[in-house]
Parts: C-alpha cells; sequence; structure tokens
C-alpha cells in the first residue's frame, strides 16, 4: 500500500493508527533505529526550550515517552497529554523512575484545566498529525502563562511532500488541507502499519496559532552535521523537519 490521498479522520481511527505503531515506535527510538528523532528532533527541541521557563511544561503528544523522561529531567513537573491508550501505557513504564509526570489520556483539544497554568510546552511530531489543529491552539493558549514558549517540532510541509515524493501527485496541492495516509516509515525501516498525517502550509501554522494568541519567536530548520548525515542512507537535499518557537502573549 503506497501513499495516497484519504477523508479527513476524527480522534478515534487515528488513535487506533498508533495504538498499532506503539510498541514498534518504542523499540525504533531505544535502539536508536530512529536517527532523526536522536540527532535531529530531540536535540533542536531542547535548543529552542533553552530560554523557556520549564518549571511546569506541557508534553502535547508525548507517544512512549522518551522525550518526555529527558523533557523531566530539566522541569519541576511535566503533564504528558496522549491519545494513544497503547502508546501512554509504554510511556509510563519508560518514565517510571521519573515522579515529576503526570500523564492524561484524552484529546488535548477541549482539556479545560490542568491545574496551575503551564510556563512553556512542547509538541514533538504532533502537529502534523492533529486533526483538529485549531482547537490544539486554542488549548495550548489557555492552559499557559502569559508570556510562555511553545516549541514544536514537525515535518517540514515546504520540503517533506518532496521528501516522500508526492509533491507531483495530481491530487497534492501545497496550499490546501490534505489527510494523507501511508506505510509509517523512518530512514532505515519501513513498516507496513498506515498512518496519516496531515499537510497544511506553513502559513495556516503560524495564522492558526496567531489566531490562538502565539507569536513566533523562531523558527529553525535543522539539518544533520556531516557526522551524522553519513548514518543515513542517503544524503540530506533539504530540511526534513521544521521547529517554531511560538511565545503566548
Amino acid at each position: 500500500m503506497g501513499i495516497h490521498v484519504c477523508q479527513k479522520k476524527d480522534n478515534s481511527a487515528l488513535t487506533k493508527e498508533w495504538n498499532r505503531l506503539a510498541a514498534e515506535r518504542r523499540r525504533q527510538i531505544e535502539s536508536g533505529e530512529d536517527l532523526s528523532f536522536e540527532h535531529i528532533i530531540a536535540p533542536t527541541a531542547f535548543k529552542l526550550l533553552a530560554v523557556a521557563d520549564t518549571f511546569k511544561v506541557l508534553d502535547i503528544g508525548c507517544g512512549t515517552g522518551e522525550f518526555t523522561r529527558r523533557l523531566a529531567e530539566m522541569s519541576d513537573e511535566v503533564v504528558a497529554v496522549e491519545l494513544s491508550q497503547t502508546s501512554l501505557g509504554i510511556a509510563t513504564g519508560v518514565c517510571r523512575e521519573s515522579e515529576n509526570i503526570s500523564f492524561v489520556n484524552k484529546p488535548f483539544e477541549g482539556i479545560n484545566d490542568l491545574g496551575p497554568p503551564a510556563t512553556a510546552a512542547v509538541a514533538v511530531m504532533t502537529l502534523m498529525t492533529a486533526s483538529n489543529l485549531e482547537g490544539l491552539a486554542v488549548s495550548a493558549s489557555r492552559l499557559m502563562v502569559s508570556g510562555g514558549f511553545l516549541v514544536a517540532l514537525f515535518t517540514h510541509p515546504c520540503f517533506w511532500p518532496r521528501y516522500w515524493g508526492y509533491e507531483k501527485y495530481p491530487w497534492f496541492n501545497y496550499e490546501d488541507e490534505i489527510f494523507i495516509e501511508a506505510p509509517f516509515s523512518i530512514s532505515n525501516r519501513k513498516t507496513d502499519l498506515i498512518t496519516t498525517h496531515i499537510h497544511r502550509p506553513l502559513e495556516a501554522y503560524i495564522q492558526i496559532f496567531r489566531d490562538a494568541g502565539f507569536l513566533v519567536d523562531r523558527i529553525c530548520e535543522p539539518l544533520p552535521e556531516p557526522r551524522i548525515e553519513n548514518l543515513y542512507p542517503a544524503k540530506w537535499q533539504f530540511p526534513r523537519f521544521i521547529g517554531i518557537r511560538w511565545q503566548k502573549l
């Protein structure tokens, strides 16, 4: 099964996909097979977080908890929110020695109260899988202090379609929001587990969070240093991911 456009999916459908993938995702990260997580995504997220007050941090879409565990080392309190019950079950095991993490298994959009407002938030490889990005942005704004930073890493909407090869498919239009099904893959491994990501133009990300009360503070387009790039099966011709740091007004 290849890459193809699909109908818009709700949280229930997306959760089933991530439940099926959770164990494999944990294996990929734990083994170091996911080069991009270890050498690009996590380091860039922490670099962007360096200016933030990390007293209380929201981890929006914590997945199987590997980033969450590292985040807890620099925070007094982490609240990790995850839709996938299977992923969250794995995350609690991954983070079992971190006593400053609490887990919430529900859609982030629509959450009204998580105790005192968070001083920062992260969304690591979450935004391009969020069916209701507007709701997510509004919830983040509601749950954060004024002046707090939200850091997000996600697939680069300008270059990911080219990297995955669907840029020239007849159904692709850069300006549209498009739900796309494909077998989940990392550079060193392809699986037969289908997941959905949502293409949105970069402008949409900026405007949606602007409407929710966030201003862009920094944009980062990370590329691997030569030593790391040599670990990949192919050279990077362009950024595959983008990092954005927003500040809440």
